[in-house]
């Protein structure tokens, strides 16, 4: 294994351990989240948002692992390379995204020190009882509702380009739901139900 090639491994691991604690902060409210870690301002990653990374990341390990048996050391040197220009080139400040959620050992706070000493798991911080999410704010609400507005008409242009393409109509949430940040097929037949009439109009045809 070249050194980038571990290097790259061992992002993916970390990014990965990531997801999957922020998989398990699902279950807190918004008072009990903030506490977990010092985060840095961002909105909190969805469900399907989770899954999806989760998804992609796998993908990437067997692409990474793949290229190793191949010898390929380019590979992972490439990807390296691409994540820097992204950062340097690409990415615009925002707060729709994915922190590291880090171990509690890795913190050096004396809330998270404690809960370190009294677990040897990595988990959310202890709670009596499930406590609902704290209320929506408007700001927040409408964030949301942004969000499910591009997503719909993410998955719409989507839907009229495959038809467009001679695709059918039991074939577009499948299609769709692999393309990148594209939501999980159940969401993305909601979608497609929900605008049919408009889908049909724009893509010229009568859907069976």
């Amino acid at each position: 294994m070249s050194t980038a090639d571990k290097r790259v491994a061992e992002l993916l691991e970390r990014w990965l351990a990531s997801v999957e604690r922020h998989a398990r902060y699902l279950e807190l409210d918004d008072a009990a989240y903030a506490k977990v870690q010092d985060w840095p301002p961002h909105q909190r990653p969805t469900r399907w948002v989770l899954d999806l990374a989760r998804t992609r990341l796998q993908e990437l390990q067997r692409l990474l692992a793949k290229r190793r048996k191949l010898d390929d050391d380019g590979f992972a040197e490439a990807l390296e390379l691409m994540g820097f220009l992204t950062n340097l080139l690409g990415s615009e400040h925002v707060e729709r995204f994915i922190p590291l959620a880090v171990p509690p050992a890795e913190k050096d706070t004396p809330a998270t020190i404690a809960t370190a000493a009294s677990s040897t798991r990595v988990e959310p911080p202890a709670r009596a009882a499930p406590q609902p999410r704290a209320a929506t704010t408007p700001r927040e609400a409408e964030a949301a509702s942004d969000d499910i507005e591009r997503i719909s008409a993410t998955v719409i242009a989507d839907a009229v380009r495959l038809l467009n393409w001679g695709r059918e109509w039991p074939q577009l949430a499948g299609l769709i739901a692999r393309l990148a940040d594209r939501p999980p097929e159940q969401e993305v037949w909601k979608i497609l139900r929900q605008h049919r009439a408009a889908i049909e109009a724009k893509a010229g045809r009568r859907l069976d």
